[in-house]
C-alpha cells in the first residue's frame, strides 16, 4: 500500500511565494533609488538654469554683483540687489536650503556658483554645488 502525500502543494506555493517576495522588494529598491536619482537631476538641473539665469542678468545691467554664500539678498533698491534679491529668492525657493555665491577678480572673470543640501548622501550635511565662470 503507498503512503499518500499531504501538504506537499501547500509548501510550494509557499516557496514560489517567498522568491517572488523577494523579487517584487529588490524591484521597490530599484524605484525608490530612481526616484531618488531623479530628484537629484531636477535639483542640478534647477541649480544650471539659476546660475545661466543671474549669468544673463549681470550681462544686461553691468554692475557689481559679488556676492559670498547667501540665501537672502542685500535688498537697497538698485538694479543689481534687486536682481541678487530676486535671484536668491528664486535659488532658496527651489532647491533645499539653497545658496547663491558670486565672485569676480579683476579681470572681470566671474565664478556664479549654486549649492543645496543633498538629503540623499552618505554623510549627513553634504552640499551639492553647480558653478559656472565667465568673462562678464
Amino acid at each position: 500500500m503507498k503512503k499518500q502525500q499531504r501538504g506537499v502543494a501547500m509548501l510550494e506555493v509557499l516557496i514560489a511565494f517567498f522568491v517572488l517576495s523577494i523579487g517584487l522588494m529588490g524591484l521597490a529598491g530599484m524605484q525608490l533609488k530612481a526616484l531618488q536619482f531623479n530628484q537629484g537631476s531636477y535639483q542640478r538641473s534647477q541649480a544650471v538654469v539659476a546660475v545661466y539665469d543671474m549669468m544673463d542678468r549681470m550681462r544686461a545691467n553691468g554692475g557689481n554683483y559679488n556676492v559670498a554664500w547667501t540665501s537672502v539678498g542685500p535688498g537697497n533698491g538698485s538694479v543689481v540687489d534687486a536682481d541678487l534679491t530676486g535671484w536668491l529668492t528664486t535659488v532658496s525657493g527651489n532647491l533645499p536650503n539653497g545658496q547663491g555665491q558670486i565672485l569676480c577678480d579683476a579681470n572681470n572673470i566671474c565664478t556664479i556658483s549654486v549649492r543645496w543640501s543633498d538629503k540623499f548622501a552618505a554623510a549627513a550635511g553634504t552640499w551639492e554645488q553647480v558653478a559656472v565662470s565667465s568673462q562678464n
